[in-house]
């Protein structure tokens, strides 16, 4: 068993002979136990321990080395972990948030994989039947933009788990002052991890400001503040830069919002919504939307902080008033790591 204290007289961090950042981990007994028994201090290096929770991370959504190539399974690991870490410890709000927040890019994914089918079927059908070839080509390009938002949502969804989910292994593990020391070795381990992420486009383990300030705060048990700082950090250091800044993300984004706002094509567009709930479709009282507006737009850094702060005071105001009995349920189904198919 892990002691993150170390014993009295040992610093929590120190320095190794090649300089390198170290921290105390546990003490080995060396002789029988006694008033006056020996103990060896262990210590490793930060980085060691950031490689062993990242590969933590890693064998949830690629347990042989590569990531799984079912989609939804992988998505319904990374929604069950995040809703597992927040049913633990309630201090950790924004998994909680992000367990539904990463079950909604389920129902999008899911969606998106509908969108295809049925284009793929109609284009068979019109070749059959030497139907209308408009027809054809408008659920061709159809099926590809599903394809490609498919593709998309599941790389954002996975790259921030790999993000994420470990620095709240490190804080609960090892405690904020071990994370304000180790939080720049984190970059150390870069070419021994997995990272779905063109490096040029957002290197990995980056110390974001933010990181640090989420934990500081709660740390400090300001639980709400903690949620906005990290919710910052998901959306602009980490989504922003993967998804959001892409042009083919952008053009989907707004065909989607125009096709919604107008009905045109029938069926085809998924209303941006955010259930607290296990399910995909709404619930009163218990889901935040997106403005249905030609001009609202999700690739908006602004407007989509806007509306994941408005999730977040939803999520807030729930978990800490008489539907919390509600949360808690929604999230244990969720915990089970049931497909939404």
């Amino acid at each position: 068993m892990r002691d993150p204290h170390p014993p009295r007289g040992v610093p929590p961090t120190i320095i190794g002979t090649k300089g390198e950042r170290m921290f105390y981990v546990a003490t080995r007994t060396l002789t029988p136990t006694t008033d006056k028994t020996v103990k060896e201090i262990v210590v490793h290096t930060c980085a060691d321990k950031w490689l062993e929770l990242q590969k933590e991370a890693e064998a949830i959504v690629a347990p042989k080395g590569e990531l799984i190539a079912d989609l939804y399974e992988r998505n319904a690991r990374i929604n069950a972990t995040y809703a597992r870490l927040w049913l633990a410890d309630n201090r950790f709000q924004w998994a909680g948030l992000a367990a539904f927040a990463s079950k909604q890019v389920g129902c999008g994914m899911l969606h998106a994989a509908k969108l295809k089918q049925e284009a793929d079927e109609l284009e068979d059908y019109s070749r059959a039947s030497m139907g209308d070839s408009t027809i054809s080509d408008g659920y061709a390009v159809m099926a590809k933009s599903s394809s490609q938002m498919l593709s998309l949502l599941a790389l954002g969804n996975t790259a921030l788990f790999l993000d994420i989910y470990p620095l709240h292994l490190f804080y609960k593990r090892y405690g904020i002052q071990r994370l304000e020391t180790c939080r720049f070795d984190r970059q150390k381990i870069a070419n021994k991890v997995l990272w779905p992420v063109d490096p040029k486009i957002l290197p990995f383990g980056y110390p974001f400001y933010e990181i640090l300030e989420c934990f500081q705060q709660i740390d400090q048990g300001k639980i709400t503040r903690s949620v906005d700082s990290l919710a910052n950090h998901e959306q602009l250091n980490i989504l922003q830069k993967v998804l959001y800044i892409r042009p083919d993300m952008r053009l989907l984004l707004k065909s989607n919002q125009a096709a919604w706002v107008t009905g045109i094509p029938t069926g085809v567009a998924s209303e941006i919504q955010l259930t607290l709930a296990a399910q995909c479709s709404p619930v009163a009282d218990r889901t935040e939307t997106f403005p249905r507006t030609l001009t609202a737009d999700l690739a908006d850094s602004k407007q989509r902080m806007a509306f994941v702060t408005r999730a977040a005071q939803r999520f807030d105001m729930l978990v800490n008033g008489p539907a919390r009995r509600d949360i808690e349920r929604s999230m244990i189904v969720i915990a089970t790591g049931s497909s939404l198919r």
